[in-house]
């Protein structure tokens, strides 16, 4: 069975590559694994002082929680076959996205961008074009 790893986060970008996955499922036996990579809880400013890091952490797995239910609803109602994953911690996105991809044992992986085109790519740097060099599988890009 393949198996397709699914970065989402929360953008309609990334709900557009769950669609493109379920595209996928509709046409030979695959798994999904839907992945939110967990940011840090913010804690510019004064926020500390109203928020203690574990009730933000709780506040960001929430959040991580809720964007994965509303990724998964598509795929719930097509009966297909998927898992979800959070992760988190100081480490890049893509190094994450990458490795959950080795990991997890995956075919491909299947993610939304931020269509900041090539010059923005270049100057910024985005998480599609870090994965994309971060690994091995085939990488397919959803605008």
């Amino acid at each position: 069975m393949k198996k397709i790893l699914v970065p989402v986060d929360g953008s309609s970008n990334s709900q557009r590559a769950v669609k493109f996955a379920l595209e996928e499922a509709k046409h030979a036996p695959v798994s999904i694994h839907l992945m939110h990579v967990m940011a840090a809880f913010d804690d510019y400013g004064m926020m500390r002082a109203y928020i203690s890091r574990p009730q933000g952490d709780r506040l960001m797995r929430a959040r991580a929680a809720d964007i994965l239910k509303r990724a998964a609803a598509p795929l719930r109602k097509a009966k297909v076959d998927f898992e979800t994953h959070i992760a988190g911690g100081d480490t890049e996105v893509a190094s994450r996205i990458a490795d959950a991809a080795r990991r997890l044992r995956c075919n491909s992986i299947v993610m939304g961008t931020r269509g900041m085109g090539s010059l923005g790519n270049l100057v910024l740097g985005s998480v599609a074009t870090k994965v994309i060099h971060a690994t091995r599988i085939p990488v397919t890009l959803i605008k």
